[in-house]
């Protein structure tokens, strides 16, 4: 469980401090969120965009062996350049940073398919904001994400926070998904 940092008020000293508390995801909050998406992806239609986790992220590969590989999508990162998107049912290779991705030729999906986002972070807070690991990668994709797609906040309940730091650029989750399921932002920041 994750504590709160204190009076800090920018993001890279959140981020300093969020990595050290970081740890792999204890088995029974992961299934506790796969079972919450579930119910949450059960009621809608389209594309679900999701990612392949690093170490300490949460895996959401059960609720793609549950749901179906190909009702999801999945990100690439490319040499250069912003997140391309991907169909998650293609071949894989491993990224230099240990997690899974698309090949490089993949073909891509369009964002018009895609009706839900989930996103990985190392802290959220209760209004939908995120802090990412810095590189924009997620800001830079969720800015092109059509404004209809629901955004949900993927992290253990330890890494939710009463009020983050943001950013102009920053662009909030409409819901979170927790151990305690998934639930809709009270406000979303905009």
């Amino acid at each position: 469980m994750a504590a709160d940092p204190g009076p800090v008020t920018d993001k890279a000293s959140w981020r300093k401090r969020l990595r050290q508390l970081r740890v792999e995801p204890e088995q029974e909050a992961e299934e506790q969120i796969v079972a919450g998406l579930k119910t949450f992806l059960d009621q809608r239609t389209g594309l679900f965009l999701f990612y392949r986790p690093m170490r300490t992220e949460i895996s959401l590969d059960g609720l793609a062996d549950e749901l179906g590989w190909e009702r999801f999508a999945v990100t690439r990162t490319p040499q250069s350049g912003g997140l391309t998107v991907h169909s998650a049912a293609g071949l894989t290779e491993q990224h230099r940073y240990g997690y899974t991705q698309p090949l490089e030729d993949a073909d891509e999906v369009s964002f018009e398919r895609i009706s839900v986002v989930l996103v990985p972070g190392l802290g959220f807070d209760w209004e939908g904001n995120r802090l990412g690991q810095g590189a924009g990668y997620y800001d830079e994709l969720l800015a092109r994400i059509p404004d209809r797609c629901i955004r949900v906040g993927v992290a253990t309940q330890g890494f939710i926070f009463e009020k983050l730091p943001t950013e102009p650029h920053d662009v909030p989750m409409t819901h979170l998904a927790s151990e305690s399921g998934v639930k809709a932002v009270a406000k979303p920041s905009l």
